[in-house]
C-alpha cells in the first residue's frame, strides 16, 4: 500500500476506535469551473499550473472522474451525495424560465430541498468548522445559503456567474446585477480591488486563519474561473501572448500526445472527431483570429492565476505548524463551455450594448467574452462534445487527491468515480454516518454516491462494481455500467438514437456498438429507464438546449 493511502486508512482506524479524537484531518475542497479536463497541465495542458501539478505529482490523479454537465446539478450533487433530480436541481435555475412545465416539480425547485442534508451540515454537528467561499449556485435567496445548510462562515457569490471584477454584473440581462452574501447578510458593494480568484482565497484563509481550537475545519473553496465572462487582472493580460498561434487542432493533438505520455489516457485512446461545427482554424479571417486568440489567452490566464491563488492557500497550510492532516480534493464542476453565450435568453443585443469588446478591452473589467466551441474541444481532449451534454467532453473533468501526511508518486487512478462521491468520501474521512433517510426528524433521500476511502487505500479495486450510475440533463442522458456506456444526444449536437461505447477500450466514445451489442444496449436503456424514474427525471424526447434559450 502507498505511504499516503496507508494514512487514510490509519486515519479511518483511528476515528472508528477513539470516536472524534484530534487525528481527524482537516479537508479542503477545491473546485474549479468550466474547466475542462485537459486544461490542468498534470492532465496535458501547456497552462502553467505548478501547485495543482504538485498536488497531482503528490497524490493521485482520479482519470474517471465524471461530474455532471452543468454547474448547479453537480455542486447540489457534490454538496449532498444525491441525484440532483432529487436534491432540487434537476435542471439549472435559467431552465425553469422557460419551462413551465417543470415549475412546482419535486427537485426541480432550483434550490437545495428539505429532501437532502449536505456533508456541511454534519460534519459541523460532528464538532467541525465549516468555511465556504466563492460560488455557491443551488440556491441564490435567503434561506437557501451556505449559512442555512452547515457552513459557519461564508462569503458566496449567489448566482450561476458573474463578473470577475468588483462591478457585480451578471451574465444576462434578466440578472444584470448579481446576489453575494456573507453569511446571511446581502452584500451591496465588494471592494474597488476585488477579483474573484484573490478574493474568495484571501477570505479562505482569513476563516482557516480564525480557527484557534482544537477542532478540524473544512474549507469548500469554489472558485469561478474559468467561467464566463472571461477576465483576470491587468497584470495577467499578456501571459499567453505568445501562444495558440498554431490553433485549436494543434493545441488539441498536442495535449492528448501528452496525456498518452503521462497515463492520463490510456495508450490505445483514439481521439474523438472535433464537432463539425468547428472552423478550420487556417480558414478564419484574421480579424476572426484575433477575437479567438485573445479569448484563449485569458482563459489561459485565468486557470494560471487560480492556481496561482491556490499555491498561496497551500503555503497558509503548510505554514499553520500543525500535526493534523489536511485531506484536499481539487475538481472542475464540468466539462469546458463550448456552447454559444450570445444565443443565451437576449444575449445577442444585451452584450454589446452593455460590454466593451474591442479587441483591447477582451479580459478587462466591462468585457464579456467566453471560450467558444473551437477552443472548448481542445480544453476536453480527447473527449467529445462540452458542458451541458452527458458525452464524456460534458462529464469527466480533472480531478485530485492530495493528503499532507503522505506521497504517492504521482499514481494515476482509472476507475469510475463521480460527484456523488465526494460527500460519502467526506463524512467517511471525519467519521460520520451518511443519513440513513431521516436527519433531525425530516425525512431525506439516502446518498447514493459511495466513498472512495477503500479504493484510495488500495483495499478495493473500483468504487462501484458493475453498479449502473445514471446521468440526464438538458434531455441528454447516459448511463455506465462497468466497460459500457450508454448515451442519447438529441439533435443538433447528437445523432438521437442511443449510443453504445465500450469505455474501456475506446474512452473517447469514438466506435458506435449499438448494432452489434443490442442486448446490452438493451440492458442498459432499461437501467437508466430505471434511474429515471427513481430519481424523478422529467424526460423529454428533445434536446432542451442549455446554450439556444
Amino acid at each position: 500500500m502507498k505511504p499516503a493511502m496507508r494514512t487514510l486508512a490509519l486515519v479511518v482506524f483511528l476515528i472508528a476506535t477513539h470516536g472524534y479524537a484530534d487525528e481527524r484531518p482537516n479537508i479542503v475542497l477545491i473546485i474549479a469551473d468550466d474547466v475542462g479536463f485537459s486544461d490542468i497541465g498534470a492532465f496535458g495542458s501547456e497552462i502553467r499550473t505548478p501547485n495543482l501539478d504538485q498536488l497531482a505529482a503528490d497524490g493521485v490523479r482520479l482519470t474517471n472522474y465524471h461530474a455532471a454537465p452543468t454547474c448547479g446539478p453537480s455542486r447540489s450533487m457534490l454538496l449532498t451525495g444525491v441525484d440532483h433530480h432529487l436534491a432540487g436541481s434537476g435542471i439549472n435555475r435559467a431552465g425553469l424560465f422557460r419551462l413551465p412545465e417543470l415549475r412546482g416539480r419535486p427537485g426541480y425547485e432550483g434550490f437545495l430541498n428539505d429532501s437532502v442534508v449536505t456533508f456541511a451540515t454534519l460534519l459541523r454537528d460532528s464538532g467541525y468548522h465549516t468555511y465556504a467561499t466563492g460560488k455557491w449556485d443551488p440556491g441564490n435567496q435567503p434561506g437557501q445559503l451556505p449559512f442555512d445548510h452547515g457552513f459557519e462562515k461564508s462569503f458566496v457569490l449567489a448566482a450561476g456567474g458573474a463578473s470577475h471584477f468588483a462591478d457585480m454584473a451578471g451574465t444576462t440581462r434578466p440578472v444584470a446585477v448579481v446576489p453575494y452574501y456573507e453569511d446571511d447578510r446581502k452584500v451591496d458593494k465588494l471592494p474597488e480591488d476585488f477579483f474573484s480568484s484573490e478574493f474568495y482565497t484571501d477570505r479562505i484563509i482569513d476563516y482557516i486563519e480564525s480557527n484557534d481550537d482544537d477542532a478540524p475545519f473544512l474549507a469548500y473553496l469554489s472558485y469561478t474561473a474559468a467561467h464566463w465572462p472571461l477576465q483576470v487582472p491587468d497584470d495577467w493580460l499578456d501571459r499567453y501572448d505568445d501562444q495558440y498561434e498554431e490553433g485549436w487542432h494543434e493545441v488539441r493533438r498536442a495535449r492528448f500526445n501528452r496525456q498518452k505520455d503521462a497515463g492520463v489516457v490510456p495508450p490505445h485512446t483514439q481521439m474523438s472527431p472535433e464537432h463539425p461545427s468547428v472552423q478550420n482554424w487556417d480558414d478564419l479571417l484574421p480579424a476572426q483570429r484575433e477575437v479567438e486568440l485573445k479569448r484563449m489567452r485569458i482563459y489561459a490566464a485565468m486557470i494560471e492565476n487560480m492556481d496561482f491563488h491556490i499555491g498561496r492557500l497551500l503555503t497558509e497550510l503548510r505554514e499553520r505548524d500543525s500535526e493534523r492532516e489536511t485531506f484536499m480534493i481539487f475538481v472542475s464542476d464540468n466539462g469546458a463551455e463550448g456552447n454559444a453565450i450570445d444565443g443565451i435568453m437576449d444575449n445577442a443585443y444585451w452584450i454589446p450594448s452593455n460590454f466593451d469588446n474591442r479587441i483591447d478591452n477582451i479580459g478587462r473589467q466591462g468585457s464579456y467574452q467566453w471560450q467558444g466551441l473551437g477552443w472548448a474541444q481542445a480544453s476536453v481532449a480527447p473527449f467529445h462534445l462540452h458542458k451541458s451534454y452527458t458525452t464524456a467532453g460534458g462529464l469527466r473533468t480533472p480531478a485530485i487527491v492530495y493528503s499532507s501526511s503522505g506521497r504517492t508518486g504521482g499514481e494515476n487512478r482509472d476507475a469510475i468515480v463521480t460527484v456523488r462521491d465526494i460527500a460519502p468520501t467526506i463524512l467517511a474521512l471525519a467519521g460520520v454516518e451518511k443519513p440513513d433517510g431521516s436527519y433531525r426528524g425530516r425525512l431525506v433521500h439516502k446518498m447514493s454516491g459511495s466513498s472512495m476511502l477503500d479504493y484510495l487505500a488500495g483495499d478495493a479495486e473500483t468504487v462501484h462494481g458493475n453498479e449502473p450510475l445514471g446521468w440526464e440533463l438538458y434531455g441528454s442522458r447516459a448511463l455506465i455500467k462497468g466497460e459500457w456506456k450508454a448515451v442519447r444526444v438529441f439533435p443538433p449536437a447528437g445523432s438521437g438514437p442511443w449510443e453504445l461505447f465500450n469505455i474501456r477500450t475506446d474512452p473517447s466514445e469514438t466506435s458506435n456498438l449499438a448494432t452489434d451489442f443490442s442486448d446490452v444496449l438493451s440492458e442498459l436503456i432499461a437501467d437508466w429507464d430505471e434511474y429515471a424514474e427513481e430519481s424523478g427525471v422529467a424526460v423529454f424526447e428533445r434536446d432542451l438546449g442549455y446554450g439556444r434559450y
